[in-house]
């Protein structure tokens, strides 16, 4: 065991031609391995996604897919900075969150729609409620919901409708280079001529320069941005705070003003919330002239993939909101992992292959028992499905009470949620820990003394009949031992 502490760090090995594994603990908790690597060679090591919340599968008539990831707006326990020995945490309301599923990548199989929510992190879910929307539209027609990450008050959901979606006429980054070729078309080919910075999710400040061309009605016009974070994380937070050398400025919104000067009107455009999100931001009354170039400027770790403007039109549309019918909570495993299109695409999740192996080391504590728990995703009352990394609920809504699509129409789907994450992060507050339990109102997380989850009947009664599945660190620590005894 060595600690590391430069930039290499070097193990004889004698006249062995392999090692049978390398274990890399992360400052942050984070165990990795790398099994049976050969002698006489570098080793390059990078750390790995640990936290994004829950996942989503839907069935789509052949196989079940990765969609996106959910309940992005919620990390209990988060450090935010340090201040006069004081830590800030971020807000505590629970996630609540509408995520638009293309209607190709959910399918009915007898007569039900059928998703799975997986967790697969180093983290614990506290799910309350789910509900599924059929969005039924004119099939000429896109509609798109803002899934940027956002604080409560949370905005009402609001569909936008494209008809004509413009590109624009130039997109290049703050020296000039092009990247229309890599943003006119969704395809996974992502934005990443920028350095990273000494942290995961910072990088060097950077501009997207985009220009609309001639547009001269500037109503209900609206900017879509799709793409990923790589976000940071606690330990990296508390990092921040204690220096003032780097600081996470939110994509910002800068237009050319009567001087011909770049101008800030948005402080901030907001950012997307995980993988495979779309920002829309309303250009309506930002521009100060004629010129119709936009900049949007961060150091955050974000990966566009596609950009385009479109004029919000009214459009007739008919939504059908589902309850969940049936929903079976059990342990599954992890997907295998890869990264979509290469190095800076986000990383992707395989469903139809999966493991059971141990991956993170639990938070313990008490556990939502496997088995169906229908009723606690109804509404969102403090009684919710407690899930630990592996855990999956499949859950199922009626298809067959939906109306008949007209000629012409097509139909999309919103998945809305509501819950809280927690993260193992190390510096994450009470984040060893699934207790103590979050409940809506709760104001702060941590929260003091005066405060405590709901003691009534009906909860005291939901946790006796739900919350009974002991989870330690035993397991996880007895598979570390195993491992470390492999021979090749």
């Amino acid at each position: 065991m060595q600690v590391v502490s430069s930039p290499e760090v070097h193990f004889g090995m004698g006249n062995r031609t392999k090692a049978d594994v390398v274990r890399i603990m992360w400052t942050n908790g984070v165990p990795q391995n790398m099994f049976f690597p050969d002698s006489d060679r570098s080793l390059i090591e990078e750390q790995e996604l640990k936290g994004s919340c829950p996942f989503l599968y839907t069935w789509n008539g052949q196989e079940y897919v990765f969609v996106k990831d959910m309940m992005w707006r919620s990390a209990l326990g988060m450090p935010l900075g340090i201040m006069g020995g004081k830590a800030k945490y971020a807000f505590a309301d629970a996630s609540e969150e509408y995520l638009k599923i293309p209607g190709e990548l959910l399918q009915p199989k007898d007569g039900r729609y059928t998703i799975q929510m997986t967790e697969e992190l180093w983290e614990t879910i506290y799910c309350d409620e789910i509900k599924l929307i059929a969005v039924d539209h004119y099939a000429d027609t896109d509609i798109y919901v803002d899934e940027k990450f956002a604080a409560p008050p949370y905005p009402p959901l609001k569909l936008y409708h494209v008809k004509k979606p413009l590109i624009p006429s130039s997109i290049t980054d703050g020296k000039g280079n092009d990247l229309l070729h890599l943003l006119a078309e969704k395809d996974h080919r992502y934005v990443s001529n920028f350095q990273r910075a000494k942290y995961q999710g910072v990088t060097e400040m950077k501009d997207l320069v985009i220009d609309l061309g001639d547009i001269p009605d500037t109503e209900n016009l609206h900017l879509f941005l799709n793409g990923w974070i790589f976000p940071t994380d606690a330990s990296i937070n508390v990092a921040l705070s204690q220096s003032n050398n780097i600081q996470i400025r939110q994509p910002s919104l800068e237009v050319v003003n009567q001087k011909g000067e770049w101008q800030q009107v948005m402080e901030s455009i907001g950012f997307p919330s995980g993988k495979n999100k779309t920002v829309v931001v309303d250009l309506s009354d930002k521009f100060l002239s004629r010129d119709r170039k936009v900049r949007i400027r961060t150091n955050m770790e974000i990966y566009w993939d596609h950009v385009f403007f479109a004029q919000d039109e009214e459009a007739a549309v008919n939504m059908t909101t589902m309850t969940p019918t049936s929903a079976d909570f059990h342990f599954r495993g992890f997907s295998r992992s890869f990264r979509k299109e290469g190095r800076y695409g986000p990383h992707w999740f395989d469903y139809s292959q999966v493991s059971t192996d141990p991956q993170w080391r639990d938070l313990t504590g008490t556990y939502t028992r496997y088995g169906e728990v229908n009723e606690l995703l109804q509404a969102a009352d403090d009684m919710y499905i407690i899930a630990n990394a592996g855990d999956e609920t499949t859950i199922t809504f009626d298809a067959t009470n939906l109306p008949k699509l007209p000629e012409g129409w097509k139909r999309d789907f919103l998945i809305y949620s509501v819950g809280w994450v927690k993260d193992g992060d190390l510096n994450t507050a009470l984040g060893q820990t699934v207790e103590p339990l979050p409940f809506h109102g709760m104001g702060t997380y941590p929260y003091g003394k005066d405060l405590q989850y709901p003691s009534d009947k009906k909860h005291l009664e939901y946790q006796k009949k739900y919350n009974t599945r002991e989870v330690g660190t035993h397991g996880f620590k007895e598979y570390l031992s195993k491992e470390t005894r492999a021979q090749p």
